[in-house]
This record gives structure tokens, sequence and C-alpha cells, in this order.
């Protein structure tokens, strides 16, 4: 009976699928509706040769596509839930997208997202071959209160026959699986950015994690993303398989160096330090997978639409940048906003960070605003601050706080009206720079075309 009822819930889904695809409905009603049927369907379909899952507090999204984009490059198909939707029903609809009417996967490769707090249940319905762990930060503190809380949720239900790849300069995330799993480590050397004490907003790694005596660091690359070493127990985190050096900031790009003699010369988007880890990660899973570097190195070389959601584009002779920003995330927030320091350019900085669909939700937490970096809004080359949503205030009451001029803040709750003033005000001697939490890219495609309506849009 289980069987029939996954039969028929893979008909269901792909027929839902067919007809929701045009409206945007096909990321998870499908395998909503798949699960109200058969609840145990994740746990049915018949897994492809390698299944690769991408898990962790920031950068999931940009690492799993750029996964699939590399292995794709080296010949294998692949299956890749590429819109974000990382929980159990946007699993299911993924992969019944690319499943037979008996639920057996045709591509040779899954690289599926998923949702931290999903682990019990995913991982608990089959079990990956490779896990990628980005890193583990604060993140949303109503949902998931706090960093070793999601250690736990994905530790507790992992598989000896996983193997971890894992971040060797963070020292929360680098515990998992311990005396448990096969464990690979990436990482980052010293740059010239890096810093002997944390100059950020938060730390989330103070204590040793073994002794508990007070933590200490050889070099802080952000927040606690560096190099722990405990001077009580000696605990340090293992020897990384591969290792970023040489990052040119200036430049863009940086090596990859691996144990089997491996040395890449690779770019990344200049002045989102994030992607050097990112794309790092996925050096390490793609040699594992057998990719051959030289296929990496190749298909690494134009990451403008790989790495995640971050654009680039001129529009009616001015140029505008988009970032996502997550919300109820002070790292992800922080970082993105260091992109303001990579020139001098002058810029009109659009912050959409707070909660788009706030006023249906009607529950914000907003705390933590005040765990963000907020300082490169305080360079001479921004001239103007919009900020939009009906928490324009709140954020505007945070950054006077935190000493930004109030003189460059300008307030909408009303996101047309923010639009409109800005393709009214903005200047081509000025970069426009978006950020934007992950519901406000509706709000950013408004403010794009209206835009373009300056003049079209060039490359």
């Amino acid at each position: 009976m289980n069987k029939l009822r996954f039969l028929i819930s893979i008909l269901v889904g792909k027929l839902v699928y067919a007809i929701g695809k045009p409206f945007g409905k096909s990321t998870n009603l499908p395998g909503i509706i798949m699960l109200k049927i058969c609840p145990d369907a994740l746990a049915r379909f018949k897994m492809p040769e390698k299944t690769v899952c991408v898990t962790g507090t920031n950068g999931k999204t940009g690492t799993s596509n750029l996964l699939t984009h590399i292995i794709r490059s080296s010949g294998k198909t692949v299956l890749n839930n590429s819109k974000g939707s990382n929980m159990a029903t946007g699993l299911v609809s993924a992969l019944v997208t690319d499943s037979d009417f008996s639920g057996k996967i045709k591509s040779d490769v899954a690289v599926l997202e998923v949702d931290e707090r999903s682990s019990q249940y995913i991982y608990t319905r089959f079990t990956p071959d490779i896990i990628l762990c980005t890193n583990l930060f604060r993140d949303s503190i109503m949902r998931n209160g706090h960093s070793e809380f999601i250690f736990d949720k994905i530790n507790d239900y992992l598989s000896k026959d996983t193997t971890l790849v894992l971040n060797g300069n963070d020292g929360i995330s680098g515990l998992l699986g311990e005396n448990k799993c096969k464990r690979a480590f990436f990482s980052v050397e010293k740059t010239d950015r890096s810093t002997s004490e944390c100059e950020d907003t938060v730390c989330d790694l103070i204590a040793c994690p073994k002794c508990h005596h007070k933590l200490n660091f050889e070099y802080y690359h952000y927040n606690h993303i560096g190099k722990p070493v405990c001077t009580e127990c000696g605990f340090a985190l293992p020897e990384s398989a591969y290792t970023a050096t040489d990052v040119d900031f200036e430049n863009g790009t940086f090596k990859v160096k691996g144990i089997n003699g491996e040395n890449m010369s690779l770019p990344f988007p200049k002045g989102n330090f994030f992607n050097v880890f990112n794309i790092t990660g996925a050096v390490a899973v793609c040699r594992l997978l057998g990719i051959d570097e030289k296929v990496i190195e190749s298909s690494t070389q134009d990451l403008s639409s790989k790495t995640g959601r971050f654009e680039d584009n001129t529009f009616g002779g001015v140029e505008v940048v988009s970032m996502l920003s997550k919300n109820q995330n002070p790292i992800s927030c922080s970082q993105s906003l260091k992109f303001l320091n990579s020139d001098d350019s002058e810029k009109d900085v659009v912050l959409l960070i707070t909660d788009s669909n706030d006023s249906v939700h009607g529950a914000e937490d907003i705390s933590w605003l005040y765990d963000t970096d907020f300082s490169p809004l305080k360079n001479d080359s921004i001239k103007n601050v919009y900020i939009g949503g009906t928490r324009c205030y709140d954020t505007a009451v945070c950054l006077e706080i935190k000493g930004i001029d109030t003189n460059k803040l300008k307030l909408f709750t009303d996101y047309s009206a923010l639009s409109d003033e800005l393709v009214k005000n903005c200047s081509e001697d000025r970069k426009v720079v978006v950020y934007f939490e992950l519901y406000a890219t509706r709000i950013v495609k408004m403010i794009k075309e209206k835009m373009a309506s300056r003049g079209g849009k060039n490359q």
C-alpha cells in the first residue's frame, strides 16, 4: 500500500509541477502535496550514483549552484534544487521533476541544498555520500536559537557512511562528525586583511569547545572565522586537504592548493570574501568526486551567474549592483556591506534587508540589526541610504545609534515610492548598490525595471 501511495504521489507531483510552473508554484507545492499523499516519499526515491548535500548558515545556495555548474562542466548530469527551496517539501519537489514514474532519479549526481534545521527529517530518509557544511553562525534567533543548537540538529543525524567536507577556519562547524564520519577540511590562509583581534560586532566562538578556557586565534578573517588554537589544551582544527592561498582582493583572484598536488588559480567576485570560502569548499567536493582540476579551473572563470544572488548591470546609464543580504542574519549582512569598501566611487545604497512580508507575518524580530556592522555606511563615498519596508524606522534608529549620518537616510514604507525616488535622483556618476533579503527579489526587479526605463539596459 505504501509503495502504491508513493507511485500515486509521483504522478500527482509531476502533474502539479507542470500546472504550477508557469505561475511560479513549482518549487514547493508538488512536494507539499506529495508528502500529504505519501509522508515517507523522500525515503522512497532511488537516489543517483552520488548525492551531495550542502548545508550551513551562509553560502548554501551559491555553493550548491557552483557545484552544479562545475559537475555539469565535467560531463555529468546534475539534479539541483537551485531555487533555494531547501526543506523537505522543496527537496521532494526537485526530486520528482527528475525522476521516472517509479521514483528513480535520472541524473548522475544530485546536489541538494539542505536547511540546517531539516537535518533530522532529511538525513534519516536517505544517506548523502557527501555533506558540505559551509559554516555555522548565529542566525534568525526566533527560529534557530543559537549556533550550538543548530550544530546539534546536524550532528545528531549524521551517518558514518557520509563524508563531511568542513570549513577548517570555523571552530563550530569544524567539529561536526568528530569520531563518527570521514572528514575532509578546506580553509583560507591568512590574508593581508586578516586581523589579530575580532573586529566585527559579534564573535560566536570565544571559549575553547574542549576545555572551555578562553580561546586564542592566530588570526581572524571575520567574526569567529580564522585559525583558532587553545593554549590550555592544545585544541586546533585538523589540517586542511584544500587550502586557499594568495588571496588578491584588488584583482579578485586566489589559488587553491590540495594534498594531491593540486594548484589552481581561480577568480572570485571582488569585494565578496565569502565566495573564496564557497569556491574552495566546492573545489574540495569536486575533487572528492574525481573531477579533474583543469575542468574545475576552466569552469570557474565566469562566476557572474554561478555563485549566488549577486548581479552587476547597467540600467539607463547607471551601474546597479544587487546583492542578497540574508534577513535575520547579522554575519551575512555585515559581510555583504563590506563590498562598499571595495572602491572609492560614489554610491547610493538601498537597504531592503528587513522582512518585506512583515505586513503579512507581523512579528519580525529586529534585534539582529544591532549585531550587524553597518560601519561601511559611514564612508564619505556613500551619498544616500534608501531604507524600505514597514521596519524602515527601526532600521534608521539602529543606524543612528551606530553613528551613521542621519542626513543620508531616506525612509519609505512603500517600496514603489522608494524606487520612484531612487530613479528620480540617481546619477550616472554614482553606483547604486541594492541589498535585499530573500523575499524582496520582486522589489529588486521593480527597481531595475524602472531604472531601465531611463534608457535601456547595457551589460
